[in-house]
């Protein structure tokens, strides 16, 4: 079976992550594929592939800095300046 014929899982992606992502023109199987081929999220749910992110990069109620990053690395283009 191809992998990318698979369903996509992101639950474990938090709304706030996925909003961004797809304000970034981004569709979010595009995303969870460039991480993970299989199409299941592994990352943590702020959108960090690391999902050892909060705690660790950031705590639970800070935002994620890494997730611009890694949708500069999907996406091509820089992140844009902060909100």
């Amino acid at each position: 079976m191809n992998e990318r014929a698979s369903r996509v899982t992101y639950d474990r992606l938090s709304r706030t992550a996925r909003q961004e992502i797809l304000e970034r023109g981004v569709t979010i199987a595009e995303f969870v594929r460039s991480w993970y081929p299989d199409g299941r999220w592994g990352g943590d749910r702020c959108g960090c592939p690391d999902d050892r992110c909060r705690g660790f990069h950031h705590e639970e109620h800070e935002d994620c800095g890494c997730l611009p990053v890694v949708l500069a690395e999907v996406t091509g283009n820089p992140p844009g300046p902060p909100a």
